[in-house]
């Protein structure tokens, strides 16, 4: 066993703004160092609550740890602990030289964690009996996938709750779903068991599946007479790549149907209190990608919509700063409204206003990151007065149930 004055462990929960939830962490982080005998335990939190995983990491480090072991305190793995988790502990890691870190997995499917599952399931029988799993599927719903057809089905921007029922139904009833790193895990709860998962996205700047290999897994899958969902975050023909899938579709002679989603081009603005468009504001709007920032052609795009009334950008978050130096060397005045909405429809849902000239610093100071969504336009001066979703949230917590949250395009 390591030498235990130079061992910590730092568990990390989600973060959450129901404060009984970030209390579990720390009571868990209590109680795993009382059981385990470990002496340098600190609890730290991915979003929202401090300290954040950086605060945590140094707070152990200043104990005298030198070999740091990281819990994720997720019940099952995600996008959180297989890509957000591992970013912010490399950074952290990389300001204390000499420290060596790993990671845990999530407990998961874990004996112990069964068992605690049939204890709950056992008591919650006793109570109700619940009806068959096969009833969700419904023989009467209106919307049914056939055998060797592909459905490429827009996932909406993260809430489940803006998933449209034509989505559902065929989330209910295919055999194979093949899925984006964009799409809430919630909605997979709406597919069969037995149907096969393919999981083809990517964690920025991470591994990412071919486009050809996503193209060639629904032609096969549909040759094969399955019932396919391509299922992607946001809509599926807007920075979706649904048109190049539809176009090989068609290509090798495979039928399709595009089931549309609502963007977060959309739906996220709105979340924070931002309408696009205004009869006194606004009656223009341009949707952009940040994301073709190096071989200079956000910068060219961004100069031909500078004067466009609301313009909305989707994964440019990394670029802010360049974005904004474009718009004002374009014309655009330093002194225009701006936001940057991470976690977009959300109860993480954060949300940082400033203008072209300050929004980076802003939006930097504030530690938002990717995945989100920048608002510019005179429009965002309404978010004060029209928001609703982050000061009054009433829904319930998806990440202490461990799942992890997105925003989708």
């Amino acid at each position: 066993m390591r030498d235990e004055v130079k061992s910590g462990v730092l568990v990390v929960g989600h973060g959450s703004r129901r404060q009984e939830a970030n209390e579990d962490v720390r009571e868990a982080a209590r109680r795993i160092a009382e059981r385990g005998g470990f002496p340098l335990v600190e609890a730290a939190f991915l979003e929202i609550e401090h300290p954040n995983i950086d605060e945590g990491f140094a707070q152990l480090v200043q104990r005298g740890a030198r070999e740091i072991t990281v819990h994720p305190y997720f019940l099952s793995p995600g996008r959180h602990t297989r890509g957000d988790i591992p970013v912010e502990v490399e950074e952290a890691a990389k300001r204390h030289i000499g420290v060596n870190y790993q990671i845990t997995e999530p407990l998961s499917a874990h004996g112990l964690v069964i068992a605690a599952s049939v204890e709950r399931i056992c008591e919650t029988i006793g109570r109700q009996i619940e009806k068959e799993t096969d009833d969700k599927t419904g023989s009467d719903a209106p919307y049914k996938a056939e055998r060797g057809t592909v459905y490429l089905v827009g996932a909406g921007p993260g809430d489940p709750g803006l998933l449209t029922v034509k989505a559902r139904d065929l989330l209910e009833s295919c055999d194979v779903i093949v899925y984006d790193y964009l799409v809430n895990p919630d909605l997979l709860g709406y597919v069969p068991d037995g149907a096969e998962r393919i999981y083809v996205g990517k964690v920025g700047g991470g591994r990412q599946t071919p486009q050809g290999e996503i193209n060639y897994l629904l032609i096969d899958r549909a040759r094969r007479q399955g019932r396919v969902v391509r299922l992607k975050g946001g809509d599926p023909f807007l920075f979706g790549r649904g048109a190049e899938e539809g176009e090989a579709l068609r290509s090798a002679a495979i039928p399709f149907e595009v089931v549309p989603g609502i963007s977060s081009a959309l739906a996220v603005p709105a979340y924070a209190g931002i309408p696009l468009t205004h009869r006194d504001l606004s009656s223009s709007v341009a949707v952009l990608t940040g994301s073709r920032s190096g071989d200079g052609a956000l910068s060219r795009t961004l100069a031909a919509h500078s004067s466009t009334d609301t313009i909305v950008i989707l994964m440019g978050v990394t670029h802010l700063r360049e974005i904004a130096s474009d718009l004002i060397a374009a014309g655009r005045s330093g002194e225009t409204p701006a936001a940057v909405i991470r976690w977009g429809t959300y109860e993480a849902q954060q949300t940082v206003t400033g203008t072209l000239r300050t929004i980076a610093d802003r939006a930097e100071g504030s530690g938002m990151r990717a995945p989100a969504v920048i608002v510019i336009g005179e429009v965002v001066a309404l978010h004060e007065r029209l928001q609703w979703f982050e000061s009054s949230f009433r829904g319930y917590a998806f990440e202490d149930l461990g799942l992890a949250v997105t925003a989708a395009v």
